[in-house]
């Protein structure tokens, strides 16, 4: 029971990191949820593959996408599951409208290694 509410914790952190308009609590975020070494890898329905190493990195890119979807869309960012299997979880959410319409949906793969993610894989389904 222990290791699963760290799993709720690590994943409601993982979401909050992309859904916080503050960017000093994204960066401790980011911090606490990925290694330094981490890898983001994401390949969007109209864009080419993307890769990005180092915290750092993925940090300047969540802030991007912050931005541009949270910030400026105003888009809301809802948790809807998770799924644990050997240091790899899949987290689904959605992003919705002010209107409340669903308007991207989306899972991650994250492979952790010592409670931290090492490799998050975005899908957009």
């Amino acid at each position: 029971m222990k290791m699963k509410k760290k799993l709720d914790q690590l994943v409601s952190d993982y979401i909050e990191t992309w859904s916080t308009v503050d960017s000093q609590i994204r960066k401790q975020l980011v911090e606490k949820v990925y290694s330094n070494s981490a890898e983001f890898f994401v390949n969007q329905p109209e864009g080419s593959p993307t890769k990005h190493s180092g915290s750092e990195a993925i940090f300047t890119n969540i802030s991007n996408v912050n931005e541009r979807m949270v910030i400026r869309d105003k888009l809301e960012t809802e948790f809807t599951g998770y799924s644990e299997n050997h240091d790899t979880l899949k987290v689904t959410w959605q992003m919705k409208n002010l209107n409340g319409e669903i308007v991207v949906k989306g899972m991650d793969f994250l492979q952790l290694q010592n409670s931290k993610i090492i490799k998050d894989y975005l899908f957009i389904i």
